[in-house]
């Protein structure tokens, strides 16, 4: 006969096996994948912890559980992830979108208002479509945003349609590369690939993993983007501003690479860690 099992009796002994596997938040974890299974709000757990679970419960949760027990990112493992008040969904063709690109996106807010007309929003890099969905959501702008992943770029669309913004937001397959100017657009906002790949291979194995390489690393210093952009936003003929985000103790790097550049006002704001995340660049037509 196969073991009775009730809700708390399962969530300590999963919270146990997660943190045998150093999984932080691992009683968190555990909950949340079990409120998933059931179909129920986390908090729901906790008025009935004596309540038996069904075998075919039991048999859907260690399905999760192992997956999580395997380092799979919980926000993979539950199909979605919160993201400026929004719901995302996400898979592994996109980057799990961070508390820290939040600061990204209120920035972005914030300067739209500066404008007395809805300005043309240019997102490079577009991924789950966060940044876009979650800017446009908030504003009137129209907003292009691009990507060279097929899966990414129906993924975005997706979000986009559940949440509403399927008509302010263009979802594009284009190179960066192949961009000679941004005279068709008024504020460029990016979360490029930063991680250096002399760092890529210490990341968490959750990370480094499970998540789009693509998306976290040029392979190279870092840096690659950056400069691709600024180049771009250099021969543009027209006033624009950039809103990028930037990695850990980075504003160095890109502080050296700006001073190639005429741009003006460079301003870094951090995240809610205090660390300088992201960096805000004005251009003026010469």
């Amino acid at each position: 006969m196969e073991k009775t099992w009730t809700l708390l009796e399962i969530i300590k002994s999963s919270d146990e096996l997660l943190t045998n596997r150093n999984i932080k938040n691992s009683r968190l974890n555990a909950e949340v994948l079990l409120a998933d299974t059931l179909n129920i709000k986390r908090i729901d757990l906790y008025l009935q912890f004596d309540k038996p679970l069904s075998q075919d419960e039991i048999k859907r949760f260690k399905e999760k559980l192992v997956r999580r027990l395997n380092y799979e990112p919980l926000q993979y493992i539950r199909g979605f992830t919160e993201f400026y008040g929004i719901n995302i969904k996400v898979n592994r063709s996109v980057l799990i979108p961070r508390q820290e690109t939040e600061v990204l996106v209120e920035k972005a807010i914030d300067l739209v208002k500066s404008y007395d007309t809805p300005p043309h929003i240019l997102d490079i890099g577009a991924g789950s479509g966060c940044i876009s969905i979650a800017i446009a959501k908030n504003t009137q702008c129209p907003v292009e945003a691009i990507d060279l992943d097929d899966n990414a770029l129906a993924l975005a669309k997706e979000n986009s349609q559940l949440n509403d913004t399927g008509n302010k937001i263009s979802f594009q397959k284009k190179d960066i590369s192949a961009f000679h100017d941004f005279n068709a657009y008024d504020v460029i906002v990016s979360n490029p690939p930063y991680i250096p790949l002399s760092e890529y291979h210490i990341l968490d194995k959750e990370v480094k993993d499970f998540e789009p390489k693509h998306a976290l690393t040029d392979e190279k210093e870092g840096m690659s983007f950056y400069k691709i952009i600024f180049d771009i936003a250099s021969r543009t003929e027209k006033d624009i501003r950039l809103l990028l985000e930037i990695g850990d103790g980075k504003r160095k790097k890109v502080e050296e690479l700006l001073s190639n550049y005429s741009f003006s006002n460079a301003v870094f704001y951090p995240d809610l860690m205090g660390i300088e995340r992201v960096v805000y660049i004005e251009h003026h037509k010469q």
